[in-house]
């Protein structure tokens, strides 16, 4: 009976101690930032009833960046993300004859867990803070001609990756999901002028949102070419925000085609291992 004990305390300090080592092995690899910069172009829609009651469309431009990075306290399981960027709309009314121009910006900081499955898949879920701030001018309307664009709340992030190659060229297609879940956004009353909060009537400029009255999602799908020093991406992106408070309605649609570039590459032709955030 001691035997067995002492046998099973053996392979018990034997198998933490190999745990330990395994952990320490990822804890000091490298963890590279993985940092994308994109352009991006394509179609856009608005509606705002607090200006007008017709769709507004016309043409996006955008830029953005984004930074991916393993997570200190848990490098192997954890992501940590920073992402901005800006959009300017151009947009006109059904019969062309009113325009209404558009500018807003968004930045994203969070944390996601993930699972490195196997077949060169990974699988990441988590949470961002998201906060987005911008306008929509209509160059007809005289007394209000703007409508605020503001909200800040978390989002549900997920995503998805798979690389192969071929020949030698390595290559990661993704797919990354942002759902704004709970937060708050900026609505005056219906027919409340800018004139009137500013002598001071704040009441019932902030709301509480959720899916029911401040629906969005973000998606961008895209394929990505590691060339080893510098790396491409192609993608397109779909992203849609909505806004209902005090009988007003907000919505903003984009479509856009994304080209972008990755200084220093992703890391899958490198021969150095490296904890790399995006695979």
């Amino acid at each position: 009976m001691i035997k067995i004990k002492s046998i099973y305390l053996l392979l018990l300090t034997a198998c933490s101690f190999l745990f330990a080592k395994t952990a320490d092995a990822q804890d000091t690899l490298p963890r590279p930032v993985t940092s994308v910069y994109r352009l991006e172009v394509g179609g856009t829609n608005a509606r705002s009833t607090y200006l007008s009651p017709l769709r507004y469309s016309g043409t996006l431009w955008g830029a953005s960046g984004e930074w991916m990075k393993a997570f200190q306290r848990d490098p192997e399981h954890i992501i940590m993300t920073f992402a901005g960027g800006i959009n300017f709309r151009n947009m006109l009314n059904p019969p062309h004859s009113a325009r209404m121009i558009g500018a807003d910006a968004r930045f994203n900081w969070g944390l996601a867990y993930r699972w490195r499955m196997p077949n060169n898949l990974q699988l990441a879920l988590g949470g961002l803070l998201d906060i987005n701030g911008g306008a929509l001018y209509l160059t007809r309307n005289g007394n209000n001609p703007v409508t605020v664009l503001a909200s800040a709340g978390i989002a549900l992030d997920i995503s998805l990756s798979y690389h192969f190659k071929i020949g030698k060229l390595p290559i990661l297609i993704s797919d990354r999901l942002n759902i704004p879940t709970i937060g708050a956004f900026f609505s005056p009353q219906y027919g409340e002028t800018f004139y009137e909060i500013y002598l001071g009537n704040y009441k019932g400029l902030a709301h509480c949102g959720w899916w029911g009255n401040n629906f969005g999602v973000s998606n961008m799908l895209s394929v990505k070419l590691d060339f080893g020093r510098t790396a491409m991406e192609i993608g397109y992106r779909y992203d849609y925000r909505s806004f209902y408070a005090n009988h007003l309605i907000t919505r903003t649609a984009g479509n856009s085609f994304v080209i972008g570039v990755i200084p220093q590459g992703l890391g899958l032709k490198k021969k150095t291992k490296a904890n790399y955030a995006g695979y």
